[in-house]
C-alpha cells in the first residue's frame, strides 16, 4: 500500500512539473507574440536621489563614479546659487545612449530635466561627459525659483551652462570673445524669441557668458527677479537697456581677452567633449 500511494505521489508530481513546463512555455510563447520584452534596470536610493542604471554598458559600470558626482556636482549646484540646502527628491534615470533618450523622452539629447516630474534623464557613454552638473542646475533652479517665463529659456539654459566650465578646453568668456571676433553673436530677439532654433554652440555659450556677467557684476538677487518677472523687465531691474549691458560686456570681455582664442570652429560646433 505504501508503495503504491509512492508511485501516485511520484506520478503527481511528475504530472505537476509537466504541467508547469508546459505553462511556463505557453507564457514565454504568449509574450514573444504579444511583443512584451524584459527590461532590465538596476535602482538604488542615496540621500534625496533615486538612481536608476541599465544593467549593463558604460552607465552600470561606472554607476559609483556616477553617483558620487551627482552628489558632489548637487553640492556645488546649490554653492553656485547660494542655496543652502536642497532636499527635494529628484530621480535620475541614465542611459546608455542617444537612442535610448529618445525613446525614453522624445528627444535625441545628452540630458533632458522635468521640473514637474522631478526626473532627469542622462546619457553616460564613453564618447563625452554627461552633463549632470548641467542638468542638476535646472532642476535646482527651477525647483527653487519657479519656471522662468518664456521668453527667459536663454537665460535658464545660460545658468546651466555656466556650471561646466568649459567647453572643448574654452572658458565661457573665450567662447564669447571668439564669437564677437568672428561677428557670431545672436540678436536678442534670436535669444529670447528662437533659442532653439539657433545654433546650440552659440545660443547656450552667448547666454552663459551673459548669465556669468550677470551674476558677477550684479549679484544673485537681481538675477533671480529677471528669472521671475520675465526680460520685459530687465531694464527696471539693471537700471540699464539690455544693448547697453551688451556693450557692456563686450567691451569688459575685450579687455579680459585682447587675444581671441583659435578655435577650430568645424570640429567645435560638433558639441563638447
Amino acid at each position: 500500500m505504501k508503495k503504491i500511494s509512492t508511485i501516485i505521489l511520484l506520478s503527481a508530481l511528475i504530472y505537476s512539473l509537466i504541467g508547469c513546463a508546459d505553462k511556463s512555455q505557453e507564457n514565454n510563447n504568449t509574450a514573444q507574440e504579444n511583443g512584451w520584452e524584459l527590461e532590465k534596470r538596476v535602482t538604488k536610493k542615496v540621500a534625496n536621489f533615486y538612481f536608476t542604471f541599465p544593467s549593463e554598458g558604460y552607465a552600470y559600470d561606472n554607476r559609483d563614479l556616477l553617483v558620487k558626482k551627482c552628489i558632489d556636482d548637487l553640492k556645488e549646484d546649490c554653492a553656485a546659487i547660494e542655496l543652502q540646502n536642497y532636499n527635494t527628491p529628484i530621480k535620475i534615470i541614465f542611459l546608455n545612449s542617444r537612442k535610448e533618450m529618445e525613446e525614453e523622452v522624445g528627444y535625441s539629447a545628452t540630458g533632458w530635466t522635468n521640473m514637474w516630474t522631478q526626473e532627469i534623464h542622462i546619457v553616460a557613454n564613453n564618447e563625452f561627459t554627461p552633463p549632470i552638473k548641467h542638468e542638476l542646475m535646472h532642476m535646482i533652479s527651477m525647483t527653487t525659483w519657479g519656471y522662468p517665463h518664456d521668453d527667459l529659456i536663454w537665460i535658464n539654459e545660460g545658468l546651466a551652462t555656466t556650471t561646466e566650465k568649459h567647453c572643448n578646453g574654452y572658458n565661457v568668456g573665450e567662447i564669447y570673445r571668439y564669437l564677437i571676433e568672428n561677428e557670431l553673436l545672436l540678436s536678442i530677439d534670436s535669444l529670447t524669441n528662437n533659442f532653439h532654433g539657433e545654433p546650440s554652440i552659440i545660443s547656450y555659450h552667448q547666454s552663459a557668458h551673459i548669465v556669468e556677467y550677470l551674476l558677477t557684476n550684479y549679484g544673485l538677487e537681481k538675477f533671480k527677479e529677471l528669472w521671475k518677472k520675465g526680460f520685459s523687465s530687465f531694464e527696471e531691474i539693471y537700471l540699464i537697456s539690455f544693448s547697453q549691458m551688451e556693450e557692456e560686456i563686450k567691451i569688459k570681455t575685450i579687455e579680459k581677452y585682447p587675444t581671441p582664442v583659435n578655435i577650430d570652429w568645424d570640429v567645435f560646433k560638433k558639441g563638447c567633449y
